[in-house]
């Protein structure tokens, strides 16, 4: 796929529109996403146990979704005033959670896997706003790799840009070029889906799975 070049016309919109927010998540694609359009973003970093035993793939990620912005919302440093977001991104590969790499050995073991491949990438947000409570929800995209050889794995990885990353890759820097297409939104593929939160925040459009978070 050719690379995206930021900001683009949706990140731009949607920082115009919401141009300071809390972000309770301490990955720096989600906050770049945001920064690149212009929003002034505040970051919360929460400290949960993102460990989900005998729980379906979207189940796991709305909860660890959910609870990231509980965190903030009970915290000394919770803004009534202030739009509130957080986010749990995972790669669904063969019904099998791909999340971030242990070490290179381990990003190499998910390149190796994707390689020539069709994963589903998908992404919980949760938001809260102070005239619609809080609400958390499930975005998610189809990223069909490339066919890679060796010598472009290693290429990769000797980038670093593995760490951190789910499934062992960052869309925003050079993982673009790992990639055939994307059928879907690629801001969720980044870990923030702008779309779905642009329909809600600007035209009151709730996603038709968003949940009440209590």
């Amino acid at each position: 796929m050719d690379r995206i070049i930021e900001p683009t016309e949706l990140q731009r919109d949607f920082s115009r529109l919401i141009p300071c927010l809390m972000l309770a998540s301490s990955s720096p694609n989600r906050r770049e996403l945001l920064e690149k359009g212009g929003s002034v973003v505040k970051i919360f970093s929460p400290n949960i146990d993102e460990r989900r035993e005998n729980m379906r793939p979207e189940e796991a990620l709305l909860s660890i979704a959910g609870e990231k912005l509980r965190s903030y919302l009970k915290s000394p440093f919770f803004d009534k005033e202030l739009i509130a977001i957080s986010s749990d991104t995972q790669v669904l590969f063969n019904s099998t959670l791909l999340g971030k790499p242990k070490d290179r050995e381990d990003g190499k073991r998910m390149l190796k896997m994707l390689s020539g491949e069709k994963q589903e990438v998908l992404t919980a947000t949760g938001v809260y706003t102070k005239e619609r409570g809080s609400i958390v929800f499930l975005d998610r995209a189809t990223v069909i790799f490339k066919a890679l050889s060796e010598e472009e794995i290693e290429s990769y990885l000797d980038k670093d840009e593995w760490k951190g990353a789910a499934g062992g890759y960052r869309l925003q820097r050079t993982g673009y070029t790992l990639i055939e297409s994307i059928i879907g939104d690629w801001t969720t593929v980044v870990g923030l889906p702008l779309n779905a939160l642009y329909s809600y925040l600007v035209k009151g459009i709730a996603p038709h799975n968003a949940q009440i978070l209590i």
